[in-house]
Parts: C-alpha cells; structure tokens; sequence
C-alpha cells in the first residue's frame, strides 16, 4: 500500500446564477480549497484543517463534508482502506462561493483518484452532493457539479440525476466580492418563499433558457441580459448589507451583470475581458464597502476547469 500523498485544487463555484435556482453553477478559476490524502490501513483520519474558518471546521470524519464524501466514494469502489486527510481552506465557510460544495468535491475526487479513477465524473458528483446532503440537509449539487466538472453546469433532473457541463466564452471575466458578512446556507434557505406565481415562472424560464443559449453561443450581451432573478435574490438581498449599491457600482464600472452569488453574502459580477477590466469593477466594490466601514474580500478571475491534481 502507498502512503503518496495527492494533492487536490477543488475550485470556487458560484450557483443559482440568476433563474438557475439549484441546478446552474460555474467553477472559478480562484479561490480554491487544497485537500491531501494518503492511504492509511483503515478509517478516515482528518489530520489537519487551515485556512479562513478553520476553528469551526470539525475534525470528527463524521461531520466533515471532505470525509464524508471521501468515504462514499470508498463505499462505491468497494474499497476497505482507509484515507489521511489534509484541509487547507482557501474558501471562506458561509461566503456563498461554494466553500463545503469545495470541500465535499475534493473530498470525492481524492478518494476517485486513490481507488484507481474507478467512477465516472457524474458518480463522483453524487458523492460530493451526498456529503452536502449530509451536511447542509439537501441534495443539492449546483455548486459540486461544477467544482468537479468545470465550466458551466446544469442539472436537468435530480431523479433520475443527470448534468451537462458545457464551456463557457473565453472571454468572460468574473469578479467576486466577499463583504465581512457571514450567511450560512440553512439561514438563506428560510427566508425563501414556499410558492411562485405563474408570471415569476415564465420569466425565469425565459431567462434560464437564453443564458444556456448565451454560454453555448458566446453571446456576452445575452448573458448580462439573461442573468435575472424575480424570486431568491429579492428574499435575500436583506441578509447582504449594501447589495444592491455594490451591484449598481459594479454595473457603472463595466460590468455585463451583477448579482448575489449563491445564497451569499458573495457579490458576482460578470464582464467581458476583451473590452473591460475587472480591477476596476472589483475595486468600486471594496471601495463601496470601505465607505461604510466594512472589509470586502474581491478576486478577479474568470471560469476555471473544475477539481484536478497538483
């Protein structure tokens, strides 16, 4: 039996995207969260966890979204050894930018790569949703089925489980804000409305619809044009301070769009990197909170390849 340590980026992702409510998600580029393992002769050992939010990450394997999954993959495989791991958060807890999707993904595709890459990339997407399930108490995999695939996802049907990823334009930026604010997901789940009306229905199928078309294309103005959300962001936007001026200010510097990543407190802002700068964008952001005495966090980057090997 080896003891190599392997090394796993498992990459940022933001979700929902607009009408994609739970089944549209984009790997970034960065931040990403770095998970090692190695081969031990039985049981999931969490060794080591640093990084943001560390001090409230458990190291029980039980509770951890990372060995949880580790652990589903094994039980697929039908593999009985047991795994070491290793936790260096990149990815803030309850950013909104797809901090435990990162966890569980890695979590999943170490173990994929340690028993010999017997699964297929959609089985290693359910473990990953498995260990958010158990985590977060839903099977939801808008931000895992990026994270492990890359690009841009979509969830066509949760039973049977079944997702497409396709890439999306090169020349689409993205900028991510991550004001000092903590939201966690359970709490951004409560305050959503149990119903919908027929018209908010139709509006976020036609937008649903045309932002796939759009990323398909390359089609930056149909994109900008396509991200809209009449129901989540609305019943969200009070648990994020100073959102819709953050949105306007990155609109003013360039931006194709701006909107709440995930259940946030993350702000996302798209640009088309062929005719605008994105430091600009993220600058007027982090200056917006400054002014109001708060510290904000911006990456600028652009849509990344998914979980790999380093």
């Amino acid at each position: 039996m080896t003891d190599e340590w392997i090394r796993i980026a498992a990459p940022a992702t933001t979700s929902n995207i607009g009408a994609g409510f739970d089944i549209f998600g984009l790997a970034l580029k960065e931040p990403y969260d770095i998970i090692e393992g190695r081969r031990i002769e039985s049981g999931i050992v969490i060794s080591e966890v640093t990084g943001p939010g560390s001090d409230g990450i458990p190291l029980d394997p039980e509770s951890n979204s990372v060995s949880i999954a580790a652990a589903e993959v094994l039980r697929r495989c039908g593999e009985n050894f047991g795994i070491e791991i290793k936790i260096k958060k990149g990815i803030r807890p309850c950013s909104g930018i797809g901090s435990s999707g990162a966890s569980a993904a890695g979590g999943a595709y170490l173990a994929h790569i340690l028993c010999g890459e017997k699964l297929s990339p959609t089985e290693v997407v359910i473990c990953a949703a498995h260990a958010e399930n158990v985590t977060s108490g839903g099977f939801h995999a808008d931000n895992v089925a990026p994270c492990v695939l890359g690009g841009f996802t979509m969830i066509r049907s949760y039973e049977p489980f079944e997702v497409v990823s396709i890439k999306p334009p090169e020349n689409l930026g993205v900028v991510v804000a991550m004001p000092d604010v903590m939201v966690a997901t359970k709490e951004s789940r409560m305050v959503l409305p149990t119903e919908v009306s027929i018209r908010d229905m139709v509006f976020h199928l036609g937008n649903a619809s045309c932002l796939v078309y759009a990323m398909m294309t390359g089609d930056m103005g149909l994109i900008g044009r396509s991200v809209k959300d009449a129901i989540f962001e609305p019943a969200r936007a009070k648990l994020v301070p100073h959102l819709k001026e953050a949105e306007s200010e990155a609109m003013s510097h360039g931006a194709l769009v701006s909107f709440l990543g995930g259940s946030g407190p993350c702000i996302i802002s798209f640009y088309d990197k062929s005719s605008h700068d994105g430091n600009a964008i993220a600058e007027s952001i982090k200056t917006l909170y400054a002014q109001n005495n708060m510290k904000c966090d911006t990456w600028v980057t652009e849509c990344g390849s998914g979980c790999k090997r380093i």
